[in-house]
């Protein structure tokens, strides 16, 4: 027989410090709210499982644990570490126009990550992406930049130089990879044209992306699009994400009319010894329900050497703990839902319910407390995933 069964999950929803724009049109880009598309919208053949999902989130993991830890086995899965970036699932995308005229394309969103890129004609190889993909020689503002500008050597080892391109090569910790020339080009939000954007302009491109064309890098680094939109704008953006399945559409905004009305603010920390792309915040407790989780406040802290810290990222399906920190948030949780029957695990979600004939159950609600006062607090549709049809 099948069962719906509820597994332990995290997932957050966050808004970063300020961006900014260099606008040829005059029309205020963060007066522009961009819709924000769940990959499952225009790619109606999707059916990624649960556990698929999780399965390409671990790589993302992996890398992120080596980067930030220097320690394979910090996290709650221990693995062995691929060398690359990170990609993982990167399943939420928004619009936009690439190029004059507008070469409309559908872009992943990765605050991991720095550059942006798209898919580029004439391509050696190219994956399948949903929309055509984007020909510079259709476009009257495409340019390409030189081996000896600026943005150029900020790829640091990701660029190489040959007849004065400059030329980038991104490879991931799955095996995706995407190799072309740095150039700059208009991009198209809405009524907004910004011009003068440098991206990848990708001719030999593969592996798992799902269908769209590129990838918008929100890092924090001076190569991504919110770094080249630092300025008037202050660098500021948010973000809403829609479920999986959803039918309507999340949001990103920039510029201080992103700000929400009752925001919450926790500063930002900067790690200058890892990859500046990341946003990392301090994170000084935990509570389920009302009981404060027995964690050591070093735990989550960032330190002299730039090990640790918690990173936020819109590439990783579900938070993840040091094992320490788990293995106690876990059991305090399954103290307060000793009530509830339990369901075996699934894949690395642990801790799972049964709740077959309790479709209402009600669970103890997570509150995230971070550095400077601001707490999260996390309902039963954000701390757990609900599994239909679970062979018994």
């Amino acid at each position: 027989m099948n069962m719906v069964v509820a597994c332990l999950l995290f997932g957050v929803v966050s808004s970063t410090e300020p961006l900014a724009w260099n606008n040829s049109t005059g029309y205020p880009v963060e007066n522009e709210k961009f819709e924000l598309f769940h990959i499952s919208q225009i790619e109606h053949n999707y059916n990624m499982s649960l556990h698929a999902r999780l399965e390409r989130d671990e790589k993302r993991i992996k890398t992120l644990a080596q980067v930030l830890i220097g320690e394979p086995n910090i996290l709650l899965v221990n693995t062995t570490v691929e060398q690359g970036e990170m990609l993982g699932t990167l399943e939420y995308i928004v619009r936009i126009g690439v190029g004059t005229p507008p070469a409309y394309q559908f872009l992943a969103i990765d605050t991991g990550s720095d550059l942006p890129w798209v898919q580029c004609q004439p391509c050696s190889k190219c994956y399948y992406q949903v929309n055509p993909i984007y020909d510079p020689k259709k476009s009257s503002t495409y340019e390409e930049i030189s081996c000896e500008s600026t943005k150029c050597q900020l790829l640091g080892k990701q660029h190489s130089c040959k007849d004065h391109q400059c030329r980038y090569n991104v490879g991931y910790g799955d095996g995706s990879s995407s190799k072309g020339v740095i150039a700059l080009e208009n991009f198209t939000f809405g009524n907004a044209i910004i011009s003068n954007i440098a991206f990848g302009c990708g001719h030999k491109n593969k592996g798992h992306f799902l269908n769209f064309g590129g990838i918008l890098g929100l890092g924090r680094g001076d190569l991504s699009f919110t770094g080249q939109l630092r300025g008037s704008t202050r660098g500021i953006f948010s973000y809403c994400l829609v479920n999986a399945g959803s039918t309507t559409s999340g949001w990103l905004r920039m510029g201080e009319e992103a700000i929400p009305a009752r925001a919450a603010w926790a500063p930002l920390m900067y790690n200058p010894r890892t990859d500046p792309s990341f946003y990392y915040v301090g994170l000084s407790g935990i509570m389920v329900g009302q009981m404060k989780v027995p964690i050591p406040d070093q735990v989550f802290q960032l330190s002299s050497a730039g090990k640790g810290g918690v990173v936020i990222d819109t590439g990783t399906v579900i938070s993840r703990f040091p094992k320490a920190a788990y293995d106690v948030f876990r059991d305090t949780f399954i103290a307060q839902t000793k009530h509830l029957p339990r369901a075996k695990g699934i894949s690395l979600l642990d801790t799972c319910y049964n709740l077959t004939t309790m479709p209402s159950a009600v669970f103890p609600n997570v509150s995230l407390h971070f550095t400077g006062g601001p707490i999260l607090i996390l309902t039963n549709n954000n701390v757990l995933i609900k599994v239909e049809g679970v062979d018994v």
